[in-house]
């Protein structure tokens, strides 16, 4: 089960998902479940919608796909559902933390171009101060 703000990063998240997924006049079937599921498993989070001629509106789709995969709904808006269940294998999302998992990387040193005072004083010891940028044509 899904807290609110849990609900609210995942919808987010999913903003900007292309739907994978549509239940047409064909229903919810054995064939449509197993893909359904393999796509839970891989992404953790999908986006599907219902058509015009389906028996079903977008809430019941929702509900009894949810129910069949042990999925939870994200939300549901016009057409339009969104479904969540946590991967075993490929783990995107973090929702104690509320963050997406990435892989850990080296931080980048980064060149910090020196300030006025330590120009000067480089200067006052005779010694070239340090420059960043482009250097002027002859």
């Amino acid at each position: 089960m899904l807290t609110s703000k849990q609900r609210a990063y995942l919808r987010g998240r999913a903003n900007d998902y292309d739907t994978i997924f549509q239940v047409g006049k064909g229903g919810i079937n054995e064939n449509m479940l197993d893909q359904i599921d393999s796509a839970l498993e891989a992404r953790e989070l999908i986006k599907l919608r219902t058509l015009e001629n389906s028996d079903f509106f977008a809430r019941e789709a929702a509900d009894t796909i949810a129910e069949e995969l042990g999925a939870d709904v994200v939300s549901v808006v016009g057409s339009r559902f969104i479904l969540y269940r946590e991967s075993e294998k490929n783990k995107k999302f973090d929702l104690e933390r509320l963050c997406e998992i990435t892989e850990e990387k080296k931080p980048v040193k980064k060149q910090v171009k020196p300030g006025y005072k330590a120009r000067a004083k480089a200067k006052a010891q005779g010694e070239k101060p340090k420059t960043f940028g482009f250097k002027k044509k002859k």
